[in-house]
């Protein structure tokens, strides 16, 4: 037993240790604050025993580190069920075993744990850095792995790097084709993760200030890449929510859609429902593909007005509102394609039911607002020119800003008559309460509006920032009509990202779009986000249509035969190409000069009968064959030569062949007047 403490080497446990702190490193973000210390505790103590100076921990103590352990996560999580209580408590048994390791299978052990843990990294981020992190410790893991086999003595820490280098290399390109054909299950990363929960984006709540908060964090909310050319940035109005619930001070959803819409939502697999009869795209279409952060909740984003079709998704619905909804929680990164038309004509014939409910209001409060709406709608002959007259209240004397004061309990007048400062959120409240008061059906619909355009990759890239809300109104024989009384006020803000403008005010201080202004920085940026962009659409966005798309160009129409074919092709081609090295390596090195002059003195001495030893070195052979032939000639030519060999190999002399020749040709000579002399010797004893 203590014989095989000591079995690990040292550049064993150190490449293990750097392996496992680099996977753990991305891990510690998400997880509590005293992992790292438990970690840290651990490689003290294993460092120490392994100089000598502290002995193995006794069972009693590791039973106390593994209480001590439960009891923290049930302190920090006050469950063991979830992704990050089962995430931590692998932690601390992968921490914990690392005390006891005293055989080389306990440092294998960790080593496979060290691979899983490098997985579990996937479960928190997809971003490009996390996925070039990962290869990364994956090479420090494979690196440990090897060096846990090398014969103790033997390793360098730089032989196992390079070899880990290598064979990585050699499996990049089954890699590849193994990513490509593989069947593309359900993603293990869409597992709920807690800490993601408060960056949801806009809610499904509107209360006055609500956007304006979500308006200071420079997140991303989404990207979206045309086909062609994009529409303008005041048309980028994605749709996210409708709200049609007032109760006085804030707006939300109607939670359960009247059953004569059933079914709300269109799935694009089953028969038509009515409410989509009831809608007529005028213009011309338009194509785009949307990245969608996690939000943790099932609302999508697109722009008016969705045309279903041929690029309906799996999972992804039209509800009856014009707004696409996700079956599941959007917990991951989430790629969908839509088709839009921006001229169109959306529920052009509204039901008596469905206006009752698009005028519904609280039974009371805001009374200066409701009389004001019906006396105006009264004078304006019709609702057009109310409409118009409403939109000229907010251009009068209205400030646009993030820091609107706080509301009373009638928010509608106090912001009309008092505050007058206010938000799109205040804007698009009281416009759609004055709209209703005045018969004139209206709802909020609450999105995101703009965005800025990636010139380095072609998309738009949308920031919470951008987050805004805006109203419609129903009209006779036009159905919903887009009215946005924050442009009435604020036109630049249509117009302009809200970034464009007070990027200092909502950024955080550790973005790079804080210092947009910086033309350097500001490139950085873009370029990176553009790295991410393309990364998430080739690789994280790799999906089962993807892949039938991609296989489908490349076979020229896809089956089982056809993958095994190129699965087989591909595997014999790596294994050629592996073999093709591995004899390119091991081929016969051309000789250099000095070797081959060597090899022709040795042959000069063979048929004198003098054959060199293995391991003996050029000047101890011409030593030993001047003592045995006892020839000043023979040894005079022997110096010669070795002079000129070592001249050459060791010294790095130029020696030209000339020196070579002459040097070979007194060998000779002298091996040939050796041999004369001896046979007349012999002659002469006859």
């Amino acid at each position: 037993m203590t014989a095989e403490r000591f079995l690990l080497p040292r550049n064993s446990l150190l490449w293990l240790i750097a392996a496992q702190g680099a996977a753990l490193l991305p891990l510690y973000w998400s997880l509590p604050f005293w992992l790292p210390l438990i970690w840290t505790g651990v490689l003290v103590w294993r460092l120490q025993e392994f100089r000598g100076r502290w002995p193995m921990p006794g069972r009693m103590l590791k039973v106390a580190l593994t209480g001590g352990c439960v009891a923290g996560l049930l302190f920090s999580f006050r469950t063991m069920l979830g992704l990050e209580p089962m995430v931590s408590l692998l932690i601390c048994a992968v921490l914990l075993k690392q005390l006891e390791m005293q055989r080389r299978r306990d440092a294998l052990l960790l080593v496979f744990l060290n691979f899983f843990l490098i997985g579990v990294q996937f479960l928190f981020a997809q971003e490009l850095l996390i996925s070039l992190y990962a290869i990364g410790c994956v090479l420090l893991a494979v690196t440990a792995l090897l060096s846990i086999q090398q014969r103790a003595g033997s390793d360098r820490a730089a032989r196992s790097l390079r070899l880990a280098g290598r064979l990585m290399l050699h499996a990049l390109p089954l890699m590849i084709l193994m990513f490509v054909v593989m069947p593309r299950i359900g993603s293990l990363w869409s597992v709920p993760n807690p800490t993601q929960i408060a960056r949801t984006g806009v809610s499904d709540h509107l209360s006055p200030g609500d956007v304006s908060k979500l308006a200071r964090s420079g997140g991303v909310a989404f990207r979206a890449s045309f086909q062609g050319d994009s529409p303008a940035p005041e048309q980028l109005y994605w749709r996210g929510l409708v709200l049609s619930r007032f109760d006085g001070q804030s707006w939300s959803q109607n939670r359960k859609p009247d059953v004569r819409l059933q079914p709300a939502v269109y799935w694009g697999f089953e028969r038509e429902p009515g409410w989509l009869q009831n809608r007529e795209a005028l213009g011309e279409s338009f194509q785009y593909s949307v990245i969608l952060e996690p939000t943790q909740q099932r609302w999508l984003f697109s722009l008016d007005m969705v045309i279903p079709g041929n690029e309906a998704q799996e999972g992804i619905g039209l509800a009856w509102d014009g707004r696409l909804i996700s079956a599941d929680e959007v917990s991951s990164r989430l790629q969908y394609q839509v088709t839009s038309n921006p001229d169109y004509r959306l529920e052009p014939e509204l039901a008596d039911w469905r206006r009752d409910n698009e005028l519904q209001l609280p039974g009371q409060g805001n009374p200066r607002a409701r009389e004001t709406a019906q006396r105006w709608r009264e004078e304006s002959g019709n609702d057009e020119a109310y409409i118009d007259r409403l939109l000229a209240l907010y251009r009068s004397d209205f400030i646009y800003t993030l820091e609107p004061p706080l509301l009373g309990e009638d928010s509608v007048d106090e912001f009309l008559w008092q505050s007058r400062q206010g938000f799109c959120e205040h804007f698009a409240s009281s416009f759609v309460f004055m709209a209703r008061a005045a018969g004139i059906p209206a709802r909020v619909v609450v999105g995101y509006l703009g965005g800025e355009f990636n010139a380095q990759g072609g998309y738009w890239l949308v920031h919470q920032y951008d987050a805004h809300a805006w109203s419609e109104v129903w009209l006779p024989e036009r159905g919903w009509v887009r009215v946005d009384p924050t442009a009435a006020v604020a036109p630049e803000r249509v117009r302009r990202s809200l970034g464009d403008t007070q990027a200092a005010v909502v950024e955080e201080v550790i973005s790079l779009g804080r210092y947009r202004h910086i033309p350097l920085l500001d490139q950085m940026r873009l370029q990176w986000d553009s790295l991410n962009y393309h990364w998430h659409r080739a690789v994280m966005g790799f999906d089962q249509d993807a892949q039938y798309r991609l296989l489908n160009r490349w076979l020229n129409g896809v089956s089982p035969l056809k993958l095994v074919l190129l699965v087989l092709f591909g595997g014999s081609l790596l294994l050629a190409l592996i073999s093709l090295q591995l004899w390119w390596q091991s081929r016969p090195q051309p000789l250099s000069g000095a070797q081959r002059y060597h090899q022709r003195f040795e042959r000069l001495l063979l048929r004198r009968g003098w054959r060199r030893r293995p391991g003996e070195s050029t000047a101890v052979f011409a030593a030993r064959v001047a003592g045995r032939e006892q020839s000043p000639l023979i040894a005079s030519a022997l110096e010669a030569f070795v002079t000129l060999y070592n001249e050459q190999v060791y010294a790095d002399a130029p020696v030209s062949s000339v020196r070579w020749e002459a040097a070979l040709k007194r060998m000779r000579q002298a091996l040939r007047q050796q041999s004369g002399a001896a046979i007349s010797s012999s002659r002469g004893r006859h």
